[in-house]
């Protein structure tokens, strides 16, 4: 076996050939389906991934015929079921989000309230298209057509959180908009004052007693992935 250091791709790939065997482009099209929203990568990073954990000795491919047509189909090695149990032995890394928009509302003072506006109506159109999407996933189990239909008990639980994070977007960009929708009408220190008001009303608790200093980021979002990212 190859002594490549392995990234979360290869963990993320190699979870997929434990479930079943799967084609390269089943593999590519699971993936976009599935992972895209907790670890998105191109699908040439996929072929590519796939074929070096093929060098490496943890998956198995073989050829079949469908029709007159070959296709490769990979399936998880035994050394590479034992690679998979040792990364479940350790943390995963936190939680991490990639979210232009939000980026984009950051510096709003740089930009006009309609370019503000723009970029979020299109967070809300594109995180509209991802709520139908989880709905179009919820009903191919609810039918019985699943891809992996026999481990729905374990699909229902990540559609239920993608679902709800999806909705609570969508609450956040409807309520953000309204707010936005004042700006042109407040001074900067009416709109300083109404975001107190805003964080006033934010559920969260604070600490009893005021702060010495600046919070310090958790130590959660400071620690390395153990991984590459890959």
């Amino acid at each position: 076996m190859s002594n490549r250091r392995l990234t979360t791709t290869s963990y993320a790939l190699l979870s997929q050939l434990s479930l079943r065997p799967w084609s390269t482009y089943e593999l590519a099209r699971q993936s976009a389906r599935y992972f895209r929203y907790v670890w998105p990568r191109a699908e040439s990073a996929i072929y590519r991934e796939v074929k070096q954990l093929a060098q490496a000795g943890l998956v198995e491919s073989r050829k079949e015929f469908v029709g007159r047509r070959a296709r490769t189909v990979y399936s998880i090695s035994k050394a590479g079921l034992a690679e998979l149990r040792e990364w479940f032995d350790t943390p995963p890394s936190p939680i991490a989000m990639e979210f232009e928009g939000m980026l984009r509302l950051f510096v709003a003072p740089v930009a006009t309230t309609e370019q503000v506006r723009a970029a979020l109506e299109q967070v809300r159109a594109d995180n509209l298209q991802m709520i139908d999407f989880g709905g179009e996933v919820k009903q191919e189990y609810l039918d019985g057509r699943g891809a992996l239909q026999d481990q729905v008990y374990v699909r229902a639980l990540a559609i239920d959180f993608f679902v709800s994070l999806m909705n609570t977007v969508d609450a956040w960009v409807e309520r953000t908009l309204g707010e936005i929708a004042t700006w042109d009408h407040l001074s900067v220190t009416e709109r300083n004052e109404r975001a107190l008001e805003i964080l006033a009303q934010v559920p969260v608790d604070t600490p009893a007693a005021p702060t010495p200093a600046t919070p310090v980021v958790p130590e959660s979002q400071r620690r390395s992935p153990r991984y590459p990212r890959g």
